[in-house]
């Protein structure tokens, strides 16, 4: 399903549900609400390989740099209807700025205890998934990349049901929800293989469909989230996706894989989708005296191929509030499975010697398929402050230094210099974050 299907399809659905709604509340006023947030950020780094898209050595002002505004209807006591607008740089490109709709949905509450939305809804992946984007919401400048990026998308097109109860002091809610969505995947092509693929950013669109199930307990210290996510992806133009790649010997020693079906081999095995499913746990505690401490994990588990995303994530982090200032470290850590990163490694170095008829072309495309993959190994550090001007708004700095292990495609790759392998980085950022 392309992305305008996709669109067209939420907003058929939402068209359908509005209608719904409308009918019991014709003869009441309809309370609108409006709101919104933004965050004006700059970040650069000390390193030639630019950094999660847009932070460079140059620094910039793309990275972080969002405004959104938010409009809430009240159609009744049980129908409301909400959509969130974003401009902020494209998914889809990295020049420019684009909007779109983050949220678009609507909701139906027949009692207290149960709320359904139709439409377009966050996956609640994170402790931060609803309010991912605000920035006065968090006292981290950014949010741990290593963790918040481990999915191609946020957002989802369906339904989302909550059914929420108090066990004594604990506000507890359960969410299930189900949907698709087209979500846009950037990989980094060094080399590319001219003139057919350029060197550089290439985006790619999958449609993905998703399930999943999250508890969350909530009291006045402590809040934890665990959640399980089952989503099935493919390509959204229909073309199988590879299982892996054969190995093809050609004598003395000499071998390449077969990443092509245009390349001499016995074939290389595909399907039609594949399959992941995520488990998640987080849990945030504020033990007194301004002192809190925050942590997430994510188990990413891939079927079907070995080639796909499969990998855990998480971080840690302490805070400390002082007066208005809040003051705080994080330890992240991000790293695919030894099997994603071997096929990385065999597929990123030349098997054939340039004597070898044709050698270049085909090393040329075992690294373009070894780029097409979704091999990761970091960790980093960050000391950070934020101070709240007022409850609306916060300043934010940050220094961290991320050190890679044996890949990391968080990373654009100069053309003619190596892998990130080994690499380590140091990034500064500052952000103004305001609600409105």
């Amino acid at each position: 399903m392309t992305r305008t299907n996709s669109l067209r399809l939420g907003l058929a659905g939402m068209t359908l549900a509005a209608a719904l709604a409308a009918a019991p509340a014709r003869a009441q006023n309809i309370e609108a609400t409006w709101s919104g947030f933004a965050t004006l950020g700059w970040a650069k780094s000390d390193s030639d390989y630019t950094y999660q898209r847009f932070i460079t050595r140059d620094g910039g002002w793309k990275r972080d740099s969002l405004v959104a505004g938010q409009l809430d209807l009240r159609l009744s006591p049980q129908w409301s209807a909400t959509v969130q607008a974003k401009v902020a740089a494209c998914d889809t490109k990295d020049d420019g700025v684009c909007a779109r709709a983050a949220w678009a949905f609507v909701a139906w509450r027949p009692d207290n205890d149960w709320l359904l939305r139709a439409g377009k809804v966050r996956v609640p992946l994170y402790l931060h998934s609803e309010s991912l984007d605000v920035g006065v919401a968090s006292d981290m400048a950014r949010l741990p990349h290593e963790m918040y990026s481990i999915v191609p998308t946020n957002d989802f097109t369906g339904l989302f049901v909550t059914r929420s109860f108090s066990w004594g002091a604990r506000d507890i809610s359960i969410d299930a929800y189900s949907g698709q969505a087209d979500a846009t995947a950037r990989l980094w092509l060094r080399d590319g293989l001219p003139p057919v693929v350029p060197a550089g950013a290439s985006f790619r669109t999958v449609n993905v469909k998703v399930n999943g199930l999250v508890l969350s307990v909530r009291d006045d210290t402590l809040t934890w989230r665990l959640g399980a996510i089952s989503a099935r992806t493919r390509s959204a133009d229909g073309q199988p996706l590879p299982v892996r790649f054969p190995r093809v010997d050609i004598g003395s020693g000499l071998y390449y894989w077969q990443v092509d079906p245009s390349l001499p081999g016995p074939g290389i095995e595909r399907v039609g989708h594949i399959r992941n499913l995520a488990l998640t746990a987080g849990a945030e505690w504020s033990f007194g005296d301004g002192w809190r401490v925050a942590g997430e994990y994510v188990r990413m588990m891939q079927h079907d191929t070995e080639l796909g995303s499969d990998s855990k994530a998480g971080y840690l982090a302490l805070f400390k509030r002082i007066g208005d200032f809040t003051p705080y470290a994080s330890m992240a850590r991000q790293r695919s499975s030894d099997g994603v990163l071997d096929w990385h490694q065999r597929l990123t170095t030349p098997t054939l010697p340039g004597v070898v008829p044709g050698a270049d072309q085909i090393n040329a495309a075992q690294r373009l398929a070894g780029e097409s993959g979704y091999a990761f190994d970091q960790r980093s550090l960050a000391l950070g402050v934020s101070y709240a001007l007022s409850p609306t708004a916060k300043l934010k700095g940050e220094w961290m230094r991320t050190r890679v292990g044996r890949a990391s495609g968080h990373f654009d790759v100069p053309a003619g210099q190596p892998d990130a392998q080994g690499l380590q980085v140091h990034t500064w950022t500052a952000n103004l974050s305001v609600a409105f």
